[in-house]
């Protein structure tokens, strides 16, 4: 696809200042030129939802759409939100169309965040045709139209009588999930599965997190070894820096700011931790701090995580 291209997302990419792994914006291009739309799977702050946003925006310079339909999953989605229905009006019950019709009709490409949160198979009942390569005929009319729609890929011969919507060969479906979820994909029939290449955005190495916290929150590189307990991504780090790039300007102590910084942004990922791992925890932290903030890291990690330090 001609200005979809590698140098093309990493000139993006850089703008906004993210770093990924390796091959993973090879890896996009690539899927991207084989038809294929995508699920960005990896850890929470690893930066795919930036990847996806900026992927489409690539694309829409590159006149592969107009666009792209921002969305985020929920456990309530039904095919009211995804396909559309009927809705009361003045005039009476029109059609309203669901995301994937209305991304398709106006050209853009639709970019799901957090598609695990969504009972797939209600969620989208007569996308898996479509998406598996062959047209589909909705029970609705549009306004003015006689007929029933009809949703058809590029190079399908369209239902007879039918109000076609004509889904483009480059368009394209990019999803995030912050797991790589064997439950949804139970959920998806083969031909379907096909359809979407599946890429990992994994965490950069540490290298990488000292360059992009280089500047007024280094000190936030003091908690880098936190991801030995969970696979954090840059963005957490990001998120923290930032805010003690500002704390340090109200002359904060650096035991205060770190546990700060450690409380707001870092310990909450840990939920889930049991004691022995809490405690390796707090023992990690524990020589950034002063005797007031050991205290109240002693305190709030047991609150917080619901666990007894071993100390």
């Amino acid at each position: 696809m001609n200005g979809f291209t590698r140098d093309a997302l990493q000139r993006s990419i850089d703008a906004k200042g993210i770093l990924f792994p390796p091959h993973v914006l090879d890896q996009v291009v690539a899927a991207i030129d084989a038809g294929k739309h995508l699920i960005l799977t990896g850890p929470p702050g690893t930066g795919k939802t930036t990847l996806a946003y900026v992927a489409a925006e690539v694309a829409q310079k590159a006149m592969l759409c107009t666009g792209y339909l921002p969305t985020t999953a929920t456990s309530e989605w039904t095919t009211f939100e995804t396909i559309g229905g009927l809705q009361p009006t003045a005039e009476g019950l029109i059609y309203r169309p669901g995301l994937f019709v209305e991304a398709i009709m106006t050209g853009r490409w639709l970019v799901i965040d957090e598609l695990n949160r969504s009972n797939f198979d209600r969620a989208f009942g007569q996308l898996f045709t479509v998406l598996s390569g062959s047209p589909v005929v909705l029970p609705f009319k549009r306004s003015g139209q006689p007929q029933p729609i009809s949703i058809v890929p590029s190079g399908i011969d369209p239902p007879d009588d039918t109000d076609v919507i004509r889904m483009p060969a480059s368009w394209r479906i990019i999803a995030t999930m912050n797991v790589f979820d064997k439950n949804l994909l139970f959920e998806m029939s083969y031909a379907l599965m096909r359809r979407f290449a599946f890429i990992e955005v994994g965490t950069p190495d540490e290298d990488a997190y000292v360059k992009l916290l280089q500047g007024p929150g280094e000190i936030v590189t003091r908690l880098l070894p936190l991801r030995r307990f969970s696979d954090l991504g840059p963005a957490v780090f990001l998120d923290a820096a930032r805010y003690a790039a500002r704390r340090a300007e109200d002359g904060t102590s650096e035991s205060r700011l770190l546990y700060e910084v450690f409380y707001a942004y870092f310990l909450p990922q840990f939920e889930g931790m049991d004691d022995d791992k809490a405690t390796a925890l707090y023992r990690t932290v524990e020589p950034l701090f002063d005797e007031p903030e050991r205290l109240e890291a002693q305190r709030t990690i047991g609150e917080v995580l619901g666990i007894e330090l071993s100390i």
